[in-house]
């Protein structure tokens, strides 16, 4: 049900940004048709079809790779190479690309293209690039690896939401639907 609501927060979200951006559009496609010279004069029914594309666009987005934040109870943040880190339920997982095995992760940061986990056997390290994996089945062992090759410390790794909140807010919130 929950998914249901935040699916129409979407859409209403969506043609509320439509309607900041459609004048953008429209005044762009004007400017192309003159220069063309083909601009036939203003026409309300051209913003109308302008707006409701616009707006198609916009919710299209919300379900590309990098526009899904999750809906409902769900959670998500793309991490790049087509990776996500997602929460459902308060619970976080990770589930590399090509497998079926979820993660549980209980703090996490990225840098660079290296994932540093805190999982419930200790930690790991995935590289979304190469899709390797590094464990480690104490804290000590992780931070002399994580030193080493300058990635964060365990006590630098963060839970899901403050990542989630530092992703989405901002400009993300304002602009994207």
């Amino acid at each position: 049900m929950t998914a249901l609501f935040h699916f129409l927060f979407v859409i209403i979200k969506s043609y509320l940004l439509a309607l900041i951006y459609t004048p953008i559009v429209w005044l762009l496609w004007v400017l192309i048709l003159k220069v063309r010279k083909k601009y036939t004069g203003f026409k309300w029914s051209g913003i109308w079809r302008v707006y409701t594309i616009v707006g198609l666009l916009l919710i299209m987005f919300s379900f590309t790779y990098y526009g899904n934040h999750g809906l409902g109870d769900d959670s998500r943040i793309p991490l790049g190479h087509g990776e996500a880190i997602e929460q459902g339920d308060q619970f976080t997982y990770f589930t590399p690309k090509g497998t079926n095995k979820q993660v549980h992760v209980k703090a996490f940061v990225l840098k660079g293209d290296n994932l540093c986990m805190a999982v419930d056997s200790g930690y790991k390290v995935y590289n979304l690039k190469t899709k390797g994996v590094v464990n480690f089945s104490e804290g000590q062992m992780y931070d002399a690896f994580a030193f080493s090759y300058g990635l964060p410390l365990s006590l630098q790794l963060q839970s899901f939401n403050s990542q989630y909140d530092n992703y989405w807010n901002g400009w993300r919130f304002w602009l994207l639907p």
